[in-house]
């Protein structure tokens, strides 16, 4: 093996600096940062899927207009309906960012199922049997503080939780979305033959 002419630089990495004390903290602030950032995002991603697994609906209590016209002084009365045949209660679910239209939510849903994009429909299709219940949905994404003995399934539900939470316009889900993308592509491939 012959060596290289000192003067001649070897194309490649950098050589690392020498491991210093303050080098050696930044790197474990770094390593730290990170861990409680997966974290976040996971229970983030879990606060999601229990609002949309126990699907808590709220019904703002709206006091109807009420017309005083059949109270004059006449005499006449004309029952009041109290807003039967009005326009249906708007209904909203509860989510981490807040209460959201229910209507829109289910709008969404749909609109990722029959979407042309088949990761998308896949997404829909998991967000769908969460709202409806469907036996085959976990109860829960996390086990303590990690995912739960199912990662990979419980990695899916949470980038769909997280997607949808995107598309309603969650802006603090953006940064978990990301971080559960980068782990579910890090998820080794099964093969089955």
């Amino acid at each position: 093996m012959t060596t290289p002419h000192p003067e001649v630089k070897m194309p490649g990495r950098k050589p690392k600096p020498p491991i210093t004390i303050n080098r050696g903290r930044e790197q474990i602030r770094r390593l730290t940062a990170l861990r409680t950032e997966r974290r976040d995002a996971r229970q983030y991603a879990q606060q999601w899927y229990a609002a949309l697994h126990t699907w808590d609906v709220h019904h703002p209590d709206v006091l109807p207009n009420i017309s005083y016209a059949p109270f004059r002084d006449q005499g006449a009365f004309d029952p009041l309906t109290m807003g039967d045949g009005g326009p249906p209660r708007k209904s909203y679910l509860r989510t981490p960012a807040g209460e959201i239209s229910e209507a829109e939510v289910g709008r969404l849903i749909t609109d990722m199922t029959t979407s042309r994009v088949p990761e998308t429909v896949q997404l829909g299709r998991m967000l769908d049997r969460l709202r409806r219940h469907d036996h085959g949905c976990m109860q829960s994404l996390l086990r303590g503080g990690s995912w739960s003995s199912n990662r990979e399934g419980a990695v899916r539900y949470a980038v769909a939780v997280l997607t949808l939470a995107v598309r309603v316009g969650d802006v603090q889900a953006e940064r978990p979305l990301k971080h559960v993308q980068a782990e579910l592509a890090g998820l080794p491939v099964v093969v089955s033959v």
